[in-house]
């Protein structure tokens, strides 16, 4: 009897450890079965190279990010898009002068793609958005175009991608639509991307389809938005520049009845002028445009003008420094700093202009 039930309890330990050897072998062959299709199928698909590349901008991979999109054919399809975007509400530009900027806009294409591509590509590398430096030719307006306003336009920076909506494959091309959103006005939108498929079976991004109808669906809110908040403004800011010019022609005169030689009384005016007037000017102007409602739209304007403000007192500052001490490493920062405002205040007027233009132009289908 017991030499019976010893053999019934080997016998169902047996017939359990086979069970439990079967249960591994399955869960083994799922788990291969899954690595196989995820690696073999589904990263050969148009589906996994749109949901990678959110993931890959997260990590900073940038070759991730070049292994799921052809970044120059994308940009290269998208500036033809913005250029006759940006000609289009141009309405005082004649036929003549309308050829000669898209023969201007041929001409540096291949610059302003680069400079977008080393842009983007910062920031999928940093996270953060940094203009081109150094020696390339789209820093600042060597090209003959304000890059950091052409970058805004693009509206690339405020482009956040949500979720994959649909897809559709036919062949070695695909068609997707991707739900969008402007981070500014928070204007959701449907993109439309082409994808091909490249010789390691994978999928990648060449195109934008309907980015031109991107722009023309946020243009009517952002222009709306700054309209408003010229129109906020506009009394303040008149008032403020006005006495602010007289005050830079006091210095002027200050400046020239020197002759170069800032001592004793002249000295004592200018350095009056700037600590107890131009500053605090600056700075009381700059409190009142807070105080004002900003609609999101036009949160890049006021941001310009915050900036403008911080660069005009640091190089106030700084002269008045080079007064006191006589160093002349303290009168050249002034002057780069003033150079900054320049550009910057030129890029407030450029988006003014814009908008005035834009204002006075029927709705463009």
């Amino acid at each position: 009897m017991e030499s019976r039930s010893l053999q019934g309890r080997l016998r169902r330990r047996h017939e359990r450890e086979k069970r439990n050897m079967m249960v591994v072998l399955f869960i083994f062959a799922l788990i291969l079965g899954l690595w196989l299709w995820y690696y073999f199928v589904y990263t050969r698909t148009p589906e996994y190279t749109l949901r990678s590349l959110s993931d890959a901008c997260a990590r900073h991979d940038s070759a991730a990010v070049l292994n799921g999109i052809d970044l120059d054919r994308v940009l290269s399809r998208a500036y033809d898009d913005l250029t006759d975007d940006m000609l289009r509400y141009d309405a005082a530009l004649t036929a003549e002068s309308k050829a000669q900027y898209e023969q201007f806009y041929d001409i540096i294409k291949p610059h302003m793609i680069d400079g977008l591509h080393e842009v983007i590509m910062g920031y999928v590398s940093t996270g953060e958005w940094s203009l081109p430096q150094g020696t390339s030719l789209t820093k600042g307006r060597q090209l003959g175009i304000d890059f950091e306003r052409f970058l805004e336009r693009s509206q690339i920076r405020n482009m956040e991608a949500l979720e994959v909506e649909k897809i559709k494959v036919s062949g070695d091309t695909a068609d997707a639509q991707v739900a969008i959103r402007d981070r500014v006005t928070e204007t959701p939108f449907s993109l439309r991307v082409r994808l091909e498929r490249k010789e390691d079976g994978r999928w990648q991004i060449i195109r934008m389809d309907n980015y031109k109808l991107y722009l023309d669906t946020l243009a009517p809110r952002q222009n709306q938005d700054i309209a408003d908040y010229i129109a906020a403004t506009h009394e303040l800011v008149a008032a403020y520049n006005e006495k602010l010019e007289g005050m830079k022609e006091r210095f002027y005169s200050l400046a020239r009845s020197a002759k170069g030689r800032f001592a004793g009384k002249t000295a004592a005016a200018i350095s009056s002028l700037i600590e107890d007037e131009v500053v605090p000017t600056l700075k009381e102007r700059q409190e009142r445009l807070d105080a004002v409602a900003i609609p999101k739209g036009a949160a890049y304007l006021a941001n310009l003008r915050h900036t403008s403000t911080d660069l005009s007192i640091a190089a106030w500052t700084h002269y008045l420094k080079g007064i006191a001490t006589g160093e002349n490493i303290e009168y050249n920062t002034a002057e780069t700093l003033l150079k900054q405002e320049l550009e910057v205040e030129l890029r407030i007027t450029d988006i003014i202009h814009h908008n005035t233009v834009s204002q006075a132009l029927p709705d463009i289908p």
